[in-house]
């Protein structure tokens, strides 16, 4: 089943359990002597499950980064803005980054002082990738998977990460 199929499921679930939760709160105040609208239960299942969606697409990034191993650095982030989604033009959802696992760093071939990572490109309801990059910190050059070698950007995070030994 796909991530979006396992987030469909979360939402009914949620709108379940919301129904079940809510259908005994209103039995009860109906008991007490409460009158309560109709409408509170198919409002009350459809705002849980609206909620629920939004707390996932949030929280996403943060049980991502988590499954890293221990040290990965987080190269780059992307976010998003959705119509659908108004409220992320205010608070826009990260839905893409890049991560380097320092374990991955290997002494490359070649001379001069040549090394080669691995490049985790992680995408929201995406696959994820592992991209191998090579570096040539000697000449300030980086080779991106089966690419041609050329001038590393002076702010590239990976190429810093790897040769400057920081991020």
């Amino acid at each position: 089943m796909s991530g979006i199929g396992i987030e469909l499921l979360g939402v009914i679930a949620v709108g379940i359990g919301a129904a079940a939760l809510l259908y005994a709160a209103m039995h009860a105040a109906r008991k007490a002597g409460l009158v309560l609208p109709r409408w509170l239960l198919p409002a009350g299942i459809g705002l849980a499950m609206v909620t629920y969606s939004i707390w996932n697409d949030y929280a996403w990034y943060g049980r991502a980064t988590d499954r890293l191993p221990e040290g990965a650095q987080i190269l780059l982030t992307g976010t998003e803005s959705q119509p659908w989604a108004p409220w992320t033009y205010l608070f826009p959802i990260t839905t893409r980054f890049a991560a380097l696992d320092p374990a991955s760093i290997r002494e490359g071939e070649g001379e001069g002082d040549m090394a080669q990572a691995q490049i985790t490109l992680v995408e929201r309801r995406g696959p994820m990738l592992v991209v191998g990059q090579e570096f040539d910190c000697s000449n300030r050059r980086i080779r991106p998977g089966r690419g041609d070698w050329q001038a590393a950007a002076p702010d590239d995070p990976a190429y810093a990460f790897v040769c400057e030994g920081g991020g």
